[in-house]
């Protein structure tokens, strides 16, 4: 009954629901403009959110390059901070593509999914290598991921865009946490010497 869940899992679980809530906050900054074309302005509030996405991800990456550390995964701590560079490299990328339409910003959102993707693919198979359980749906998400990814770039070249595809990215990556959080919890109250060591 007092088993605490491992941090890793309230790192998932945290990032599920902020995942969630951006999709709510992006659809609502969308809710006017209906289909754009390449070139049109996006709403103010939508580029923060879009901006916003990927800092997440690196205060995410951070925490967990701290956790990572401290059990001694040094594996696991290099993909993270490649992860981070990556993302900070979005944020400012989608700071600027916001200005030059929906196009560049499915582009550039792309490409940061599809990178991401990847690295989430490997961290979940390097981490089920040394015998983390509970990995099975992160990597099914990095594949999620990488594939969504090469989706939106290729939603980039139609006449028509809808920037609202994005939601599915953040609602499908809050869903394969979710199974995380559960998986993870459940190895540790079952194996509880394997709480903070083998779960992160």
């Amino acid at each position: 009954m007092n088993q605490r869940m491992p941090s890793t899992a309230q790192l998932y679980l945290t990032r599920a629901v902020l995942a969630v809530l951006w999709a709510g906050l992006f659809a609502l900054s969308l809710s006017s403009t209906g289909t754009l074309t390449a070139n049109s302005d996006i709403p103010g509030f939508a580029i923060v959110l879009l901006i916003l996405y990927p800092v997440i991800d690196i205060v995410a990456s951070l925490v967990d390059v701290r956790t990572q550390q401290a059990a001694g995964n040094s594996g696991a701590v290099r993909i993270q901070l490649v992860n981070t560079a990556i993302s900070t490299v979005t944020a400012v990328a989608l700071a600027i593509a916001a200005n030059d339409g929906p196009a560049s910003v499915l582009r550039v959102f792309g490409a940061w999914a599809l990178l991401t993707g990847l690295i989430q693919l490997a961290l979940g198979i390097i981490r089920r290598r040394q015998g983390v359980g509970g990995q099975w749906p992160m990597i099914l998400s990095g594949a999620f991921s990488s594939v969504i990814g090469l989706m939106f770039v290729m939603m980039a070249s139609k006449t028509e865009i809808s920037l609202g595809s994005l939601n599915g990215y953040p609602v499908g990556g809050a869903i394969f946490y979710l199974f995380s959080t559960f998986r993870l919890y459940r190895t540790a109250r079952n194996h509880p010497a394997r709480t903070e060591t083998s779960n992160v």
